[in-house]
């Protein structure tokens, strides 16, 4: 008898979190009310409270649905066995390029967070920023990346660059000599990863 009842608030917590993605999406975090989240989600204000706690957790747990595939493929990729070097940063860009371009919406809703102010980041979020950021220390003790700049700021930088591509992608598509994603993907690489060269 619990295997149902669990089934079913899984479900329950699915259809919540769907919900509040599309309308986080569309109208970010301070528009959307809960009453508009439980009749979009076909249970009562007190369910949500019942498996977030308050809105602000349904929004965190929004951001983390959200993050969760590129999280775990960016996790295992810099958790795993072998020397950190250039190439292995290179596949992180290109890994988080991928996954925004993939994901328009997640794009938004990362715009939706800094335009509200939200200054509050996943556990996912900081664990890789952190992790990144060692390998990148650990690439640049080898001497395979130039020692003389914060890993954080490595790591910060190119996940700026890709999310502001994708962020603001409208508005620079008419440019006079605009490229496509990848033709931006391979510049920026190209002048990122060359700057990152140890003398």
């Amino acid at each position: 008898m619990t295997e149902p009842a669990t089934r079913d608030a899984e479900l329950t917590r699915a259809r919540i979190l769907e919900a509040a993605f599309e309308r986080f999406v569309d109208r970010g975090f301070a528009a959307v009310t809960m009453r508009e989240l439980a009749e979009a989600s076909g249970v009562t204000k007190s369910l949500i409270h019942h498996h977030f706690g308050n809105k602000e957790g349904l929004w965190d747990a929004v951001k983390e649905m959200a993050f969760a595939r590129y999280y775990l493929g960016q996790k295992e990729e810099l958790e795993r066995e072998g020397d950190a070097d250039a190439n292995l940063l290179r596949n992180s860009v290109v890994l988080y390029f991928r996954f925004l371009a993939e994901n328009p919406r997640v794009v938004r809703l990362f715009t939706w967070t800094h335009l509200e102010g939200d200054s509050s980041c996943t556990h996912m979020d900081a664990e890789l920023v952190g992790l990144g950021a060692e390998r990148v220390r650990q690439a640049q003790q080898a001497g395979q990346l130039r020692d003389d700049v914060n890993p954080t700021h490595v790591v910060t930088t190119f996940i700026n660059a890709c999310t502001q591509w994708f962020a603001t992608c409208e508005h620079h598509a008419d440019w006079p000599g605009m490229g496509s994603d990848e033709e931006y993907l391979d510049d920026f690489l190209k002048i990122f990863m060359r700057g990152l060269q140890p003398d």
